[in-house]
């Protein structure tokens, strides 16, 4: 075996024509899984003999974790695996059979996985007491044929179909254990990166994705991932939420994202801002906030203790918004196609630097192109009470004004 790994270790795989390359990764898989059945009988072996108790260990998985270094779930079901597919012989010398005869089988000649034999194992150990020895050997060998077809998950979804009907009860009783399980947590990083990680039954998943399909569809020309269109989606339909105002009121005011910011800094276009949850952002990403929110002034005094409170102020009225919706009729971004709800009202001229909350001076934008604005580069302007895009020079080195013309469609240029 050490020859043979050698060997292939010093193969010149770049010599191989595309089809050799691929069969021999095919190949190389099968050995693997093949390699995986070797391990579980080894492992079955190891734990007949009772060795982890001669070695001082409270068990096989223990003795595994210490003499493999492998994690703890990992030990766990390499057990589990070699306890139901190894065949054994017991202390009398009485032969006792495998109890998954089919997935052994396929372990063995390489066409099952791992990852596809958890699959096998987890769906029959699931199945009720009651479910008759021949329709279990029948589940496991419907499963280990499709394994030859599916990949783990598409084996999964298969397995929780055969489930319901087998057994519609107990799924009721995982459905109902999974949403109990249920769980968001958002946890800062040494970098400031905020990362979520959670869990979500199929019915929430559902409404999760549905929520941010039309959000995070791609935009023209659009180089982000589908896992970053995902997370602005995200973040879009929880800014759109708290610009409804429809959630309950917290600590006596409706939920908004908050940030204090010093007057003269907004004006220098330099420092950092602290957020009400923690956090900084830079003045770009404060100026870019700013540009359509609720402001209230504070004066301060030394040591920066509150003297007064002034009244909170919307910029951009239910009058002045209505007249950017009746005019743009969404994102004014060349080849966007986003909507009036899905945008923000961008000062032209920020405010914080002298520039009007009207008509003349503010344009919509939906979050990723307004974003795009305050990261420089691109600019907008306003040219004949219309507002125009201008390309950084590195797109068109004359800076040509752009307008986006897809909401209208009676001056939209003929092709």
């Amino acid at each position: 075996m050490d020859k043979v790994i050698a060997e292939l270790l010093g193969r010149h795989w770049d010599r191989l024509s595309d089809d050799e390359l691929l069969a021999s990764v095919r190949r190389i898989e099968a050995w693997s899984r093949q390699l995986y059945a070797v391990t579980l009988a080894v492992t079955k072996e190891v734990d007949s003999r009772g060795l982890a108790g001669r070695q001082g260990v409270s068990s096989t998985a223990v003795l595994l974790r210490q003499l493999l270094r492998l994690s703890p779930r990992a030990a766990r079901r390499r057990v589990e695996d070699a306890t139901d597919v190894c065949s054994s012989t017991t202390v009398s010398g009485s032969r006792v059979v495998s109890r998954l005869p089919g997935a052994a089988a396929a372990l063995r000649s390489g066409t099952l996985s791992e990852e596809q034999l958890g699959v096998v194992r987890r769906t029959l150990r699931e199945l009720p007491d009651d479910v008759a020895p021949s329709v279990r050997v029948e589940v496991e060998q419907r499963l280990v044929g499709e394994a030859r077809r599916f990949d783990p998950s598409q084996l999964g979804r298969l397995a929780v179909r055969i489930r319901a009907h087998l057994d519609p009860d107990g799924v009721l009783r995982s459905e109902r254990n999974t949403a109990e399980r249920m769980e968001l947590s958002l946890t800062q990083d040494s970098e400031g990166v905020i990362r979520v990680r959670g869990r979500l039954s199929a019915e929430g998943a559902a409404v999760l994705r549905s929520a941010l399909s039309p959000l995070a569809k791609p935009l023209p020309q659009d180089k982000r991932s589908a896992a970053k269109r995902r997370a602005d989606a995200l973040v879009e339909l929880a800014r759109r939420v708290l610009n409804a105002g429809t959630l309950p009121v917290e600590g006596g005011v409706r939920p908004h994202v908050g940030l204090t910011v010093d007057i003269a800094e907004l004006r220098r276009h330099t420092g950092v801002v602290d957020l009400d949850w923690g956090g900084t952002v830079s003045i770009q990403t404060a100026r870019r906030i700013c540009c359509d929110a609720e402001i209230i002034p504070i004066v301060m005094r030394g040591g920066s203790q509150p003297l007064d409170v002034g009244r909170r102020q919307r910029l951009v009225t239910g009058p002045l918004r209505r007249a950017l919706i009746a005019r743009d009729r969404g994102c004014v971004a060349p080849g966007c196609d986003r909507p009036p709800e899905w945008c923000d009202a961008h000062h032209l001229v920020h405010w914080s630097d002298g520039g009007a909350t009207s008509i003349d001076n503010t344009a919509l934008l939906c979050g990723y192109h307004h974003t795009l604005v305050h990261q420089g580069g691109w600019t907008a302007r306003m040219i004949d009470g219309i507002p125009h895009f201008i390309p950084p020079p590195w797109i068109d080195p004359a800076r040509e004004p752009q307008r986006n013309t897809l909401h209208h469609f009676d001056t939209r240029e003929a092709a």
